[in-house]
């Protein structure tokens, strides 16, 4: 058993016994110290019904929300060792599916707590935390391996004297699942960088040593990169970018003598006539298309960084539309 001991009063601080009672005064006095992470609805909270199949309760200890999940969150304290953990989460389900509305009613009007709209809360399932003075080492371990694992949280208690209270997560510890959400969140980070890395290496390789290029081209990308409906792909003899129904083909140090330039970006949209003399029509009158390096209509030839961001809001204007 967990010994506390005062380095002020140099000696062992003694284990009382307080009722069930107290234990759910305290935790809800204090509910923002210990639970911040939740929305505190009500303690004792009930309705008529008996909670449990095999009980003659009819109250919740502590009935609470987890914004984060959508879903009510049913607090039951035990002031010894808890039993039967999977039949009383069963019930607690059971009876929150069957008079769902009317305790959402309640939670609201009554209770006044801060809850989402009818719709967007979970009735599919709930959530438990069971807080008792100690588990068997069986339902400790189906709580962990079972399916619903995250929606079952055991924490152990204990009372000192001097009103001290410790408590131990036995599974769902928050300072553990936010220190996996941050290593998921730099996973996926580090997953786009990469995939950017190999994304913007295979358009360096086919813009080879044409640094200016290069450059023009990640602002154009990332300018129209905002969507997932924004697609790129290089080919053998360009680089072909895709935002919903306007597609574009590109190369690098494009055009001829006199219309050097460092991208020649060819699209379909009709507006980049008004870019004036940087921009070519592909068909001409009495005679056949123009040959160049896509199927799009206009060739647009970008020299200046100015250029590139007049076509880019002719570009998001015809998206817009």
């Amino acid at each position: 058993m967990l010994k506390l001991f005062s380095t002020q009063s140099k000696k062992l601080i003694k284990v009382v016994d307080k009722s069930e009672a107290e234990l759910n005064i305290f935790l809800s006095e204090n509910w923002n110290d210990f639970f911040p992470q939740y929305t505190f609805i009500k303690s004792e909270f009930s309705i008529e019904g008996n909670v449990r199949s095999r009980g003659t309760s009819g109250r919740i200890d502590i009935l609470a929300f987890n914004p984060k999940t959508n879903k009510f969150i049913v607090f039951e304290l035990k002031k010894n060792k808890d039993k039967n953990i999977r039949n009383q989460v069963s019930d607690y389900k059971d009876y929150i599916e069957d008079n769902f509305s009317q305790i959402y009613l309640m939670s609201l009007q009554t209770y006044k707590a801060d809850l989402p709209q009818f719709d967007q809360i979970s009735q599919e399932s709930i959530e438990v935390v069971m807080i008792a003075k100690s588990y068997s080492s069986t339902d400790i371990e189906r709580v962990k391996k079972s399916k619903s694992k995250n929606l079952t949280t055991l924490i152990r208690y204990i009372w000192f004297e001097n009103e001290l209270l410790l408590i131990d997560y036995i599974n769902n510890d928050p300072d553990d699942l936010i220190e996996k959400e941050n290593a998921e969140k730099l996973r996926k980070i580090k997953n786009i960088i990469d995939n950017k890395k190999s994304l913007y290496a295979d358009v360096e390789a086919f813009l080879y040593g044409k640094e200016e290029a290069q450059r023009l081209f990640k602002i154009f990308y990332e300018a129209l990169n905002t969507s997932k409906e924004t697609t790129l792909e290089v080919q053998a003899t360009k680089i072909k970018v895709g935002v919903k129904n306007q597609s574009f083909s590109i190369q690098g140090y494009a055009g001829k003598t006199g219309r050097k330039c460092y991208l020649l970006i060819n699209t379909d949209i009709n507006e980049v006539v008004d870019l004036g003399s940087i921009v070519d029509d592909r068909i001409r009158p009495g005679r056949k298309k123009k040959g160049s390096i896509g199927n799009e209509r206009y060739e647009v030839f970008i020299t200046t960084e100015e250029e590139l961001m007049k076509f880019i809001s002719i570009i998001e204007n015809n998206l817009k539309s």
